[in-house]
Formats: structure tokens, C-alpha cells, sequence
């Protein structure tokens, strides 16, 4: 009785075997197989506007800031880009300002703006940022929308209510030859209402 239990068992593991070893050899095979390299990042020259949410909640809204970031892959100093922004008019934020960070004005860079407001209910902003010993990665400038419109929570409600502005860049090196790889990304401003939190006064202290 106790050898058929041992040949029982012998018999139990030798299938377990039988039937986990060639799981374990396809595995092998599979992750011994070169994995396929996932497509590069294109070598582009790419400006991004930021996003931000302005509203603090209730009806209370502050400006909106966005950044606006700089990100060369090109491998080509760039000195000078031009970014045309436009949103329509009848969204309810205007435009307020630009500065330069100050990192990149005291590189001695210079920015220029153009403002365009109504024209096919299409409001413009165009950005012109220019650096003789060339502009570097990172955030360059930042820019300031207000909210000129009071908005009612029937209109933008609390989940998201976006504005997107759209992005459309053009950039040179600084032997004044256009870089052709250039990628404009849009921003945005989302005005829905932020839900008023209130702490508890327990956890405070």
C-alpha cells in the first residue's frame, strides 16, 4: 500500500512536470525574443502652451497663466520663434499679457506681441520671442488671460469646461535659416466651477 502511494505521487509530479516545463520554455523563448524598439520621438522643434483653471470657486475667477514651453529635439539653436494663438472671441477671456522668464530676458532675448481681437469673431495673439545667442529648453515665457465674462453655473457646471487655444508656430535658427520640424501644441483654460472644500476644523489643529 505505501509503494502504489509513492508511484502515486511520482506519477502526480513527473505530470506536473510534463505539463509546466514547456509553459516555462515557450515563456523563455518569448521573453529571449527581442522586443520591438518603440518609435523614436520625432526630431521636432515643439512650443506648448499651458493649461490652467482660473476659477477658485463660487463666482470668483482670477487670470488664467500659461506657460509656454520650449522643447528643441532638432539639434538647431533657435533664435527666434513666432507663435500665433487664437481662440474665439465670443468664449469670454481676452488676453492680457507676455513676459519672458527671467532666466531668458537676461539672456538678452526680446519679445514682441501682436494683438488682433474680433476679426471673424476670432480673437489673435501672435508671440515673437528672439534670441541672438539662442533660446534654451523649458518654459521661456508665460502668458495671462482674464475672464471678462460672468459665468453661471448652468454654463460651465463643475466638471470640465475647456478653451482651447489653438497653437500655430514658426521658428528660425540663429543664422536666420526656418526650422522646418516645428510642432505648435495647444493650450487651454478650463472655467468649470471649482467645488468649494471645506476642512474640518478637527483635523486643523
Amino acid at each position: 500500500m505505501r509503494m502504489s502511494k509513492i508511484s502515486l505521487s511520482l506519477l502526480a509530479a513527473l505530470f506536473v512536470g510534463f505539463v509546466v516545463l514547456p509553459s516555462q520554455l515557450v515563456f523563455s523563448q518569448e521573453t529571449d525574443q527581442p522586443h520591438p524598439e518603440a518609435r523614436p520621438a520625432g526630431d521636432a522643434l515643439q512650443v506648448t502652451l499651458g493649461r490652467d483653471s482660473p476659477n477658485l470657486g463660487g463666482n470668483v475667477f482670477r487670470d488664467a497663466f500659461l506657460s509656454f514651453t520650449l522643447n528643441n529635439a532638432t539639434g538647431i539653436t533657435t533664435g527666434k520663434l513666432t507663435a500665433d494663438i487664437s481662440f474665439p472671441s465670443t468664449e469670454g477671456i481676452a488676453f492680457e499679457r507676455a513676459e519672458l522668464t527671467p532666466e531668458v530676458e537676461a539672456s538678452g532675448a526680446t519679445l514682441e506681441i501682436e494683438v488682433a481681437e474680433g476679426e471673424d469673431d476670432v480673437n489673435r495673439v501672435k508671440i515673437t520671442i528672439s534670441g541672438s545667442g539662442g533660446l534654451p529648453d523649458g518654459i521661456i515665457a508665460n502668458l495671462v488671460f482674464k475672464v471678462i465674462k460672468e459665468f453661471t453655473f448652468e454654463e460651465v457646471g463643475t466638471d470640465e469646461h475647456l478653451i482651447t487655444l489653438d497653437n500655430s508656430v514658426s521658428a528660425w535658427a540663429t543664422d536666420e535659416k526656418e526650422i522646418t520640424d516645428v510642432m505648435g501644441e495647444p493650450g487651454g483654460i478650463d472655467l468649470a466651477y471649482a467645488p468649494v472644500v471645506f476642512a474640518c476644523l478637527f483635523y486643523m489643529h
